[in-house]
């Protein structure tokens, strides 16, 4: 009898493999840039990050591969960024680098690059959030290319421009975080969707399992945009919810569309989702037969239903505008239409659904109303 090794064993090993190269090389990496051997060092990063160009290793495996890689990464940018703050020109370092022979290793090379150069002169944010986050678009491999645009994320999560106007254009506004965030958001979701058209229709449950695993990656361009301090809600209702919802509704994923709305939900500010009720609720119907909106709709009702009572239980409740005017907003009034619309709508809706809802609707109503 030949012993077979099981899957989670293959991956284990798999995964040791790559590891152990890994370790070798940022050994190499960091040796080469005690001795200020710049391009040596550059070599052997690239070389440890071609790991990351692998096919044969499951999601699981491949994050753990990823956060092993990127934590040496972070020795040479802080390298590269002493470098830069003792004066010296580490010459056209993000023209060097470009010349790494694979697209994965060139791009994280780049932002890691990028980001030293951002750090160092403010002057070229703007243009430079630009080019990488195009830049990202070399790699359409569902799985190398949420992790590549997560490292993006992660990198430009404290140089995002976060003010409203700036004294020099090319630092950029919060409209250039916002357009950003907004596109690697688009190109990610893209890619997370596309890994469930791939391989056997017999793998159908395990790929959702591991899409399933992955789906925070998705979810942390939100979390990035409401971060963002200089975002009015006039701006989110303007720019940042059209542009996520314009996503979620034209993806046709079930999956995608169910988790990135209750996403939106959880990390948005009440005010936020009080100024721009309808535009959210008149997407719910636009979602996919497979998507559950009664849970999305309750989760919106309960959390509104919670700010109301906050509010001293108002059932009209406003919101202050940029130019200080109050924007009311019948609570009540508007999730009673739009979950009418929504109902009828959708012919698909289990009654039992149905019920649930005008049930939320019904505490709703004596929440913000307990006296009558």
């Amino acid at each position: 009898m030949t012993n077979q090794t099981s899957p989670v064993e293959e991956q284990e090993k798999l995964l040791d493999e790559a590891l152990n190269i890994v370790k070798v090389q940022a050994f190499q990496m960091k040796r080469c840039l005690d001795k200020s051997k710049q391009m040596d060092a550059l070599k052997h990063a690239s070389t440890m990050l071609g790991e990351l160009r692998t096919s044969v290793l499951s999601p699981k495996s491949y994050y753990e591969l990823y956060m092993a890689i990127t934590d040496e990464l972070r020795h040479l940018e802080l390298y590269l960024l002493e470098e830069f703050q003792k004066g010296r020109k580490v010459a056209d370092l993000y023209e060097l680098v470009q010349y790494a022979g694979n697209i994965v290793p060139r791009l994280y090379l780049l932002i890691t690059v990028g980001l030293v150069y951002i750090k160092t002169n403010t002057n070229l944010r703007r243009d430079l959030l630009k080019d990488l986050v195009e830049m990202c678009r070399g790699v359409q491999h569902p799985l190398r290319g949420l992790f590549l645009r997560n490292y993006l994320l992660q990198c430009t999560r404290n140089v995002l421009p976060d003010t409203t106007e700036a004294q020099n254009e090319n630092e950029g506004t919060v409209r250039d975080a916002i357009d950003f965030v907004l596109m690697n958001f688009a190109e990610m979701n893209k890619l997370w969707v596309r890994m469930q058209h791939q391989g056997h229709s017999r793998d159908k449950e395990r790929r959702e399992r591991e899409r399933s695993e992955l789906r925070i990656l998705v979810g942390t361009n939100l979390v990035r945009l409401s971060q963002l301090e200089s975002v009015t809600v006039e701006e989110y209702g303007r720019l940042v919810l059209p542009g996520i919802l314009e996503q979620v509704v034209s993806c046709r994923d079930a999956i995608a569309q169910e988790y990135l709305m209750e996403c939106i939900i959880q990390v948005f500010p009440d005010e936020f989702h009080l100024a721009n009720l309808t535009p959210f609720l008149k997407s719910c119907a636009e979602l996919q037969p497979g998507v559950n909106i009664k849970n999305i709709i309750i989760a919106l009702i309960e959390r509104l239903a919670s700010y109301s009572q906050r509010n001293e239980g108002n059932v009209n409740l406003s919101v202050v505008l940029e130019d200080g005017k109050e924007q009311e907003v019948q609570l009540f009034e508007v999730f009673s239409d739009q979950v009418a619309a929504i109902t009828q709508s959708r012919t698909d809706m289990a009654p039992e659904d149905m019920l649930s809802l005008q049930l939320a609707l019904l505490k709703l109503a004596q929440r913000c109303h307990p006296a009558s």
